[in-house]
């Protein structure tokens, strides 16, 4: 099991480097970051609030673009190779194929959350409730497009598939707060614990967002039960 999950992992690095449009998406949102957080420095800096408000907006889109879009682009092209095929007929099982493709991402979102509120610099007072929110959002996002990559049949499906995904990951939080009724749909969606944490901030209470607590988990369990039913149909083809 190990050497095949080091296997795997070294054919996802060698896609990586290889493929400079990942690169690039992987290292884009730290300068977009960068962008906006000199926009606030010459606009004399807003102070918490605008900075709180550029992290709702940085935050998702780092994930989405530095974590999710790059997971759909690899599976996709280790389709077109018939990689995927030839891994799962090799003896690869289902699950170190999933886990494989989850170690890097995963890696990537603890850097982005470390990083982002450091180059805004915003301080975490709860650490864990921080650590805990952006955790379970990003294990979303990137089950999401672990899916998306699954289920489309090549990069250009895969791509096109993504950019609403990525607008709706990244605008969900902004979009909350201009109606009551779009408010509620964010709070049953994946990003309404998140939107909630950021837009309370000091004064969040695990007590208030049982609801989207609750929605977030259960979008972490059916994003994995449909992760497994997918890759459990492709070992049987």
């Amino acid at each position: 099991m190990f050497k095949r999950m080091s296997a795997l992992l070294w054919l996802r690095l060698q896609i990586i480097f290889s493929n400079k449009s990942i690169l690039l998406q992987i290292l884009m949102p730290f300068a977009f970051v960068y962008f906006y957080k000199y926009l606030l420095d010459t606009q004399g800096n807003g102070g918490e609030q605008q900075a709180l408000a550029l992290l709702a907006i940085c935050l998702p889109f780092s994930l989405v673009m530095a974590v999710g879009n790059p997971i759909t682009v690899i599976l996709s092209e280790e389709k077109e190779k018939r990689n995927l095929r030839t891994l799962l007929m090799s003896g690869v099982k289902g699950y170190e194929y999933l886990a494989s493709t989850l170690v890097l991402p995963f890696f990537l979102t603890l850097i982005i959350m470390g990083t982002v509120p450091l180059i805004l610099g915003i301080s975490i007072d709860n650490l864990l409730n921080y650590s805990v929110i952006i955790l379970l959002t990003s294990i979303v996002i990137i089950l999401l497009y672990l899916f998306l990559g699954l289920v489309t049949r090549s990069q250009v499906e895969a791509q096109i598939i993504s950019i609403p995904a990525m607008l709706l990951v990244a605008f969900l939080p902004m979009v909350a707060n201009l109606d009551k009724s779009v408010a509620k749909v964010v709070d049953y969606s994946f990003m309404g614990l998140f939107t909630e944490y950021v837009t309370k901030w000091e004064g969040f209470s695990w007590g208030e967002t049982i609801q989207t607590s609750l929605s977030l988990v259960s979008w972490v369990i059916l994003l994995i039960i449909c992760n497994f039913l997918v890759i459990a149909k492709k070992n049987r083809i």
